[in-house]
């Protein structure tokens, strides 16, 4: 099952690197900006930045009561920010370890907060380079920051299946997804690869999200796809765009608007939000009511 480019439509304007991206019951958008900000898109088009984060926000989903939490890769914050632009910092280290790469955050239906830390490194660019098993997941519970799982090769987006049986983590550099059982306390069981074990040769995974089929949907930047892992474990390619028409490094994936049967993409290099119809609803998140 695949879809044209041409199916492809945009939506925004003026965004720098709006990675992370989330949709809301109210046909909103929000984004991450890459000029240290958050962006909210109206269904028609308007475009509105807010916030002063510094840094470079990445990853990004929003709690219950509407307020965006931003993996601030650039700064090394996790921060909650307010309709009204202010925020405050939620975690700048776990067990006494500074986490310098906050990638993507998480919310669960507990209102745990799950965050990838990339790597180690206060510079992340050897970690982008060489596969360098110094990754984390942290959990917030309660305001208690623990890491539950390290040894990954630049841990980046991070999903809770429905069920809340399992969290899942792109392993970008080893081009493979990892998932781990969840414990009751919130501690996780050994971790197995999902799906297949190398995911091609372009195959880096950056963000994840599932739909109600239970397919997991993986976005891959420098291949310029977008495809999803089926229940039984095969991956899909749902859409290529090896020119670069409209997915420019697409890094994170979202679903919304009626039925949520509308998939966003969050992009590196894009300036606009590329959406398209998809097959199966998206799973619903914390911030979504129907």
């Amino acid at each position: 099952m695949r879809i044209d480019v041409n199916q492809v439509r945009t939506i925004g304007l003026g965004l720098t690197r709006p990675e992370g991206v989330m949709a809301t019951d109210d046909g909103g958008l929000y984004t991450a900006d890459g000029l240290g900000r958050c962006t909210r898109i109206e269904r028609d088009g308007r475009t509105a930045f807010f916030g002063n984060l510094g840094g470079l926000p990445n990853g990004i989903c929003i709690d219950g009561d509407g307020n965006c939490i931003v993996a601030n890769i650039g700064n090394g914050e996790l921060q909650s920010v307010r309709a009204d632009g202010r925020h405050t910092v939620l975690m700048t280290e776990a067990e006494g370890r500074r986490m310098y790469t906050p990638n993507f955050p998480y919310l669960d239906f507990q209102r745990r907060i799950w965050v990838s830390n990339s790597t180690n490194r206060p510079d992340m660019d050897a970690a982008l380079h060489a596969a360098i098993p110094d990754g984390s997941l942290v959990l917030i519970d309660g305001g208690e920051a623990r890491i539950v799982a390290d040894g990954i090769c630049f841990a980046n987006g991070v999903v809770v299946d429905p069920a809340e049986r399992y969290v899942y983590v792109a392993e970008t550099m080893m081009r493979r997804i990892l998932r781990y059982p969840i414990r009751a306390d919130g501690s996780l069981g050994n971790r197995e690869v999902y799906g297949p074990a190398f995911l091609g040769r372009k195959g880096f995974p950056d963000g994840i999200a599932f739909d109600e089929a239970a397919n997991l949907w993986v976005t891959f930047p420098m291949w310029n796809t977008v495809g999803y892992i089926t229940p039984e474990g095969n991956l899909e390619i749902y859409l290529e765009d090896p020119e670069g028409e409209v997915l420019q490094g697409p890094a994170n994936i979202c679903f919304g608007w009626e039925g949520r049967k509308t998939a966003f993409i969050g992009s590196l290099n894009g300036r606009t939000i590329p959406y398209f119809p998809v097959p199966y609803p998206g799973a619903r998140l914390i911030h979504q009511r129907r």
